[in-house]
């Protein structure tokens, strides 16, 4: 396409060639209308299936026009689009700095590494909360201004000619639209990327800023697969030994082959990239990182990790590398490297042997264990609630999480002598055995559900008085915040459990003796429970001992509201009356006070006490627990 030197885009002048790949080439223009110089991307048409450009002219339209909306201080921005010859281009913004590839080839500080590429994960932030991927990080889309400031380009060339199925077929038929090898995540291999197989990408573009190395190259894009599915990534102490430890945590955590092993999301590896900066503890953290880096090395035994059955998914691999290397025998080998690849077991994370009882979907019923029991935790000051003698007074449910019994009976639930009207009368109800979370959901439980992209992450990162508070590993076991009501029972199914009813939340915090508090009914102070005059803010969910529930449940009285499944009505209390319809509309109820006094609420933490609240509403004094029925 040097033909094109000299020739005229509409009011675009060519001037020079700047670069050219798989997909287009791009020139220095000049624009004649505003007197300026510009970048002009142009697509190369033989990339291409002639039969399917009509069709694909008109996505690069509509997808143009998505990218040119695009405004962010570290994105070169998409000016105009249009098509000449036949030929469709995309004109940018021209920056005169060259690219973030020809200053590589030698080790970079680390420090200098992390604040270079932190711009340009403040953009895929940006643009992963936009729903766009970029598909295509690599150090050659990373370009520099006059001034050395990083700016990322290549916004959606691979969307824009491979939305469909079989559009994805015919470039990766041509040797185009996969990405590139040495910077792909492995799921990009089956065209299946997401938002975290960019981050993938960058966490290769830091690691080879820091070490000089790319972890995998070889001379064909098979060879990079078979060898990003069956060695073990290169540590990046390999070649700079006074690396800190932390560093490479963060790296291998980044470049974990599955995505449920890397960070739930940009935002996180951001706050990461800046906790190493500032000296701070880092997410990846000293035991999940060091089993991480010995299964990487090979101190860990395919057959010492548990297996996990692998989801159900086509094999998209061997056309693939059949396209790449048209030899069968190559072909096979590089499908047996994607098998390993695709199987979570290879680098699941390492867990004890006894493995707690798997929870039963919301719908379900556990089956209680038949095993002696062991006695409740109780508060010596109140008499204690007897347990059903064939069920275990704590499990430990599928994902670790601990939970407490609370056995079936009766319980008084509201009460006649408090001032908040909407807990009038006390009356008897009779509740079926249930576990109970023992704790408040933490960030670090939380986090894990975001991880396995079940769950939102929270509408804010922050707290009350903390900047960086769910992604700051120091804050680990404090309770979630700025959850909704559907995101905490996404949460909920997600383990196999559901909210709450305010019923079981009422009768877990008070037991069968009518009391006010979890403790007893002694006057709260800062040493039973976090309420209002206390710390003025969260406090660590395990914190309180002194004034756990009856049955052994911590935080039921102040540190955060917490979320249940029930509509606000009127007492008694009715199961059947519609108020637990999960599908009806209307304000739910929260249970049992926080550090804050909030919602016209007088600071009052006794477990009878009602707080209704929109369902969408999220904010800083309100959290959840979960809960799972048992059989009798």
């Amino acid at each position: 396409m040097s033909g094109l030197i000299g020739k005229k885009f509409e009011r675009y002048e060519i001037l020079e060639l700047l670069g050219a790949g798989g997909m287009a080439t791009v020139y220095k223009a000049f624009d004649t209308r505003l007197d300026r110089e510009v970048a002009i991307k142009v697509i190369r048409r033989e990339a291409f299936p002639s039969d399917e450009m009509e069709t694909l002219l008109k996505r690069f339209e509509r997808e143009s026009k998505s990218l040119a909306k695009l405004s962010h201080s570290n994105i070169v921005g998409v000016m105009d689009y249009g098509e000449h010859d036949g030929l469709p281009y995309l004109v940018m913004e021209y920056l005169s700095g060259g690219t973030l590839k020809e200053r590589l080839g030698k080790p970079l500080p680390w420090r200098e590494s992390i604040q270079m590429l932190l711009p340009i994960a403040y953009a895929l932030e940006y643009v992963h909360g936009m729903n766009i991927i970029n598909r295509d990080v690599k150090p050659s889309n990373i370009l520099l201004t006059g001034s050395g400031q990083p700016m990322l380009t290549d916004f959606g060339l691979v969307k824009i000619f491979g939305d469909k199925e079989k559009d994805a077929t015919h470039l990766t038929s041509s040797g185009t639209g996969l990405g590139t090898p040495d910077y792909m995540a492995p799921e990009q291999w089956t065209g299946e990327p997401t938002a975290q197989s960019d981050l993938y990408s960058l966490a290769v573009v830091l690691y080879e800023m820091i070490t000089g190395h790319r972890p995998y190259t070889a001379d064909t894009p098979a060879g990079v697969l078979l060898k990003q599915a069956t060695e073990p990534l290169p540590l990046p102490k390999r070649y700079i030994p006074d690396l800190p430890r932390d560093v490479e945590s963060v790296l291998l955590r980044a470049l974990a082959k599955e995505p449920k092993d890397r960070y739930p999301d940009m935002h996180a590896f951001i706050e990461e990239l800046q906790n190493l900066l500032a000296g701070r503890p880092v997410m990846a953290s000293s035991i999940k990182t060091s089993q991480l880096r010995d299964q990487m090395t090979g101190k860990v035994r395919r057959s010492e990790v548990p297996t996990i059955p692998p989801p159900v998914r086509r094999n998209k691999a061997l056309p693939i590398l059949l396209v790449f290397v048209g030899l069968f025998a190559l072909a096979v080998l590089a499908g047996g490297g994607y098998w390993a690849l695709t199987r979570p077991g290879i680098f699941a994370p390492v867990v004890t042997p006894t493995q707690p009882p798997n929870l039963p979907s919301p719908t379900e019923k556990i089956i209680p264990p038949t095993a002696t029991p062991e006695p409740p935790a109780t508060n010596t000051s109140e008499p204690s609630t007897p347990t059903e003698p064939s069920l275990l007074t704590e499990i430990t449910d599928k994902r670790n999480v601990p939970m407490v019994l609370v056995p079936a009976g009766e319980f008084t639930m509201g009460s006649d002598d408090t001032g908040d009207v909407g807990s009038r009368p006390a009356h008897e109800i009779y509740l079926d055995a249930f576990y109970i979370d023992k704790y408040e959901v933490t960030n670090e439980m939380y986090d894990a559900c975001v991880y396995a992209v079940e769950c939102r992450k929270p509408q804010q990162g922050g707290s009350a008085t903390r900047n960086t508070y769910f992604a700051n590993p120091v804050f680990a076991n404090f309770p979630v915040l700025y959850v909704d009501w559907k995101m905490a029972n996404a949460y909920c199914a997600w383990r196999g459990a559901r909210l709450p009813t305010e019923a079981e939340w009422e009768k877990a915090a008070r037991g069968a003796d009518a009391r006010l508090y979890p403790w007893g009914n002694q006057e709260p102070d800062c040493s039973l429970t976090n309420k209002a005059g206390c710390v003025a803010d969260t406090t660590p969910v395990d914190q309180h001992e002194a004034g756990v529930s009856p049955y052994g449940v911590f935080g039921m009285s102040g540190n955060v509201w917490e979320w249940t499944s029930t509509l606000l009505k009127p007492y008694p209390y009715k199961a059947d009356d519609g108020r637990e319809d999960p599908d009806k509309t209307g304000e739910r109820i929260a249970r049992g006070g926080s550090w804050h006094v909030f919602g016209g609420n007088s600071g009052n933490v006794r477990v009878d006490t009602r707080l209704k609240l929109d369902p969408g509403y999220y904010g800083g004094y309100v959290g959840f627990r979960c809960v799972v029925s048992v059989e009798e």
